[in-house]
Protein backbone atom coordinates (compact mmCIF):
# COMPACT_ATOMS: atom_id res chain seq x y z
CA UNK A 1 0.00 0.00 0.00
CA UNK A 2 1.02 3.52 -0.67
CA UNK A 3 1.40 6.14 1.77
CA UNK A 4 -0.10 9.05 0.23
CA UNK A 5 0.35 12.59 2.79
CA UNK A 6 -1.79 15.84 1.47
CA UNK A 7 -0.46 19.14 3.39
CA UNK A 8 -2.60 21.57 3.20
CA UNK A 9 -4.91 24.22 4.93
CA UNK A 10 -8.98 24.84 5.07
CA UNK A 11 -8.09 28.37 4.57
CA UNK A 12 -6.09 28.11 1.24
CA UNK A 13 -8.37 28.54 -1.47
CA UNK A 14 -7.04 25.55 -3.39
CA UNK A 15 -6.67 22.81 -0.58
CA UNK A 16 -10.69 21.97 -0.28
CA UNK A 17 -11.40 21.12 -3.80
CA UNK A 18 -7.68 18.97 -3.65
CA UNK A 19 -9.61 16.86 -0.74
CA UNK A 20 -12.66 16.90 -2.28
CA UNK A 21 -11.50 15.58 -5.49
CA UNK A 22 -9.24 12.62 -3.37
CA UNK A 23 -12.26 11.63 -1.54
CA UNK A 24 -14.39 11.62 -4.56
CA UNK A 25 -12.17 9.04 -5.73
CA UNK A 26 -11.96 7.08 -2.50
CA UNK A 27 -8.44 7.52 -1.90
CA UNK A 28 -7.09 6.97 1.42
CA UNK A 29 -4.27 9.24 2.50
CA UNK A 30 -3.47 11.43 5.63
CA UNK A 31 -4.13 15.07 5.42
CA UNK A 32 -1.46 17.04 7.46
CA UNK A 33 -3.68 21.04 8.11
CA UNK A 34 -0.18 23.47 8.20
CA UNK A 35 -2.01 25.64 10.69
CA UNK A 36 -3.15 22.89 13.35
CA UNK A 37 0.29 23.49 14.72
CA UNK A 38 3.36 24.66 14.62
CA UNK A 39 4.69 21.15 14.66
CA UNK A 40 2.95 20.37 11.22
CA UNK A 41 3.89 24.23 9.87
CA UNK A 42 7.56 22.77 10.57
CA UNK A 43 7.04 19.20 9.01
CA UNK A 44 5.69 20.59 6.01
CA UNK A 45 8.77 23.81 5.75
CA UNK A 46 11.20 20.89 6.03
CA UNK A 47 9.80 19.17 3.05
CA UNK A 48 9.58 22.21 1.09
CA UNK A 49 12.46 23.79 1.76
CA UNK A 50 14.40 20.76 0.45
CA UNK A 51 12.42 18.92 -2.32
CA UNK A 52 13.73 19.62 -5.85
CA UNK A 53 10.16 19.69 -6.87
CA UNK A 54 9.12 22.73 -4.41
CA UNK A 55 12.55 24.90 -5.98
CA UNK A 56 10.25 27.10 -8.29
CA UNK A 57 8.10 27.71 -5.12
CA UNK A 58 11.10 28.69 -2.88
CA UNK A 59 12.05 30.66 -5.72
CA UNK A 60 8.40 32.34 -6.08
CA UNK A 61 8.43 32.91 -2.09
CA UNK A 62 5.09 30.89 -2.04
CA UNK A 63 3.18 28.72 0.25
CA UNK A 64 3.33 25.66 -1.49
CA UNK A 65 0.14 24.01 -0.18
CA UNK A 66 -1.71 22.23 -1.02
CA UNK A 67 1.48 19.66 -1.31
CA UNK A 68 1.45 15.96 -1.96
CA UNK A 69 3.89 13.21 -1.05
CA UNK A 70 3.68 10.00 -2.48
CA UNK A 71 5.65 7.24 -0.97
CA UNK A 72 9.00 9.55 -1.20
CA UNK A 73 8.20 11.78 -3.65
CA UNK A 74 7.13 15.42 -3.23
CA UNK A 75 3.94 16.67 -5.31
CA UNK A 76 3.32 20.09 -5.49
CA UNK A 77 -0.64 20.58 -6.62
CA UNK A 78 -2.10 23.40 -8.49
CA UNK A 79 -5.16 22.74 -8.04
CA UNK A 80 -8.71 19.89 -8.76
CA UNK A 81 -7.79 19.07 -12.35
CA UNK A 82 -4.05 18.47 -11.86
CA UNK A 83 -4.51 16.27 -8.66
CA UNK A 84 -7.41 14.48 -10.87
CA UNK A 85 -4.12 14.23 -13.42
CA UNK A 86 -1.82 12.96 -10.54
CA UNK A 87 -4.59 10.48 -9.55
CA UNK A 88 -4.81 8.70 -13.22
CA UNK A 89 -0.83 9.13 -13.74
CA UNK A 90 0.07 7.67 -10.44
CA UNK A 91 -2.47 5.05 -10.61
CA UNK A 92 -3.78 6.21 -6.78
CA UNK A 93 -6.93 4.49 -7.39
CA UNK A 94 -4.74 1.14 -7.28
CA UNK A 95 -3.16 2.47 -4.53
Amino acid sequence: MRKIILYGTGTWGTCPPVKEVLSENNIKYMYVDICESVGKLKQFLKIRDTADACKEIREQHRAGVPCMVIDDEVIPVSGPDHMQKLIDEYHLKEA
